[in-house]
């Protein structure tokens, strides 16, 4: 349960009136969720993992960034962060979370396009440009670190990751906010879609939240082209194979970030499985980035936080 000096922080207990209730919000790989109901309403309380276990982490960048995205009616407000950065508290948004398989469906991914194009044509802040491979090898690093025999492996997990990376002319376009970590338990339908847990936000290419999309939820990838153009990319000459060649980078991150976290903690069995369903996408990409077989590997839902294997009964 949350203690009383942060509950302080929360409206409607600022004089030490206890809540109504509160209750741990499942999910979550890098932090744990409280959802925490007073007299002024609903609020979530997040205590967050220690940013220096992952280097992927900045909690100032995440402030600045969801700060903006709430401002423009992206994400929830922010109503208090503790100074040391190990404590978010934000409103309670009432909506209905994705599930895998709104990631099928065509007009559940041209509305979600459709806000990330609003995303992306926010002012980005002045924090450094986000370079997925220059993060994959933070991770690769602090493996070969631990298991140095694993070196030579994760260099050429990491050289395809680079070709790829080229192939996609990421570089080339101006850099945007991005989420870039979309995975079902991260958006959420209200009045309008909403993003939730801005951890990994940065400041980089705009396509890396759709490659995020479809490394995460194979089922969004035959709808690729609608996508880019309901973000906008479709205008600004990018392509499906661009996206796919993106996809493909995020997939080795996603795998390096399970691995690195297994070296430092026991992890629980569904990272493991997580885990080897990245590795076994990325080695079933040829050189090109195109698939070796005619049908890939079963992947499942990536997500790095909020697993949830249930489904919509929807259309």
């Amino acid at each position: 349960m949350i203690g009383g000096a942060l509950l302080q922080h929360v409206p409607g207990c600022e004089d030490g009136e206890a809540p109504y209730s509160q209750e741990l919000i499942a999910g979550g790989k890098v932090n744990r969720s409280f959802l925490v109901r007073t007299r002024r309403g609903r609020f979530v309380v997040r205590l967050n993992e220690n940013s220096a276990t992952d280097p992927g982490l900045d909690r100032e960048r995440e402030l600045v960034i969801h700060g903006l995205a709430a401002n423009a009616g992206l994400a929830p407000h922010i109503i208090h962060a503790t100074p040391d950065r190990s404590c978010l508290i934000t409103e309670y948004l009432e909506g209905r979370i994705w599930t895998p398989h709104y990631f099928s469906r065509m007009r559940d991914l041209r509305s979600l396009g459709l806000r990330l194009r609003t995303l992306h044509g926010l002012p980005p802040p002045s924090v450094p440009r986000f370079d997925p491979l220059a993060a994959a090898r933070r991770y690769a690093d602090a493996i070969a670190h631990s298991e140095p025999q694993e070196h030579a492996r994760l260099q050429l997990l990491l050289d395809t990751g680079a070709a790829a990376l080229a192939r996609s002319g990421s570089a080339a376009r101006p850099a945007a906010i991005v989420h870039s970590d979309l995975h079902h338990g991260n958006v959420l339908t209200a009045d309008r879609i909403y993003f939730i847990d801005w951890e990994y936000a940065q400041v980089g290419d705009p396509l890396l939240d759709l490659a995020c999309i479809v490394a995460y939820s194979p089922r969004a990838v035959a709808h690729g082209a609608l996508m880019l153009e309901a973000a906008g990319l479709a205008d600004r000459g990018v392509t499906p194979a661009m996206l796919a060649d993106l996809a493909s980078v995020f997939t080795l991150l996603t795998y390096l970030w399970y691995r690195a976290r297994r070296v430092a903690r026991t992890v629980p069995a569904t990272d493991l499985q997580l885990e080897s369903t990245a590795l076994r996408r990325i080695l079933a990409l040829a050189p090109d980035g195109q698939p070796r077989h005619t049908s890939a590997p079963n992947s499942g839902d990536m997500g790095r936080a909020g697993q949830r294997n249930d489904d919509d009964s929807g259309d």
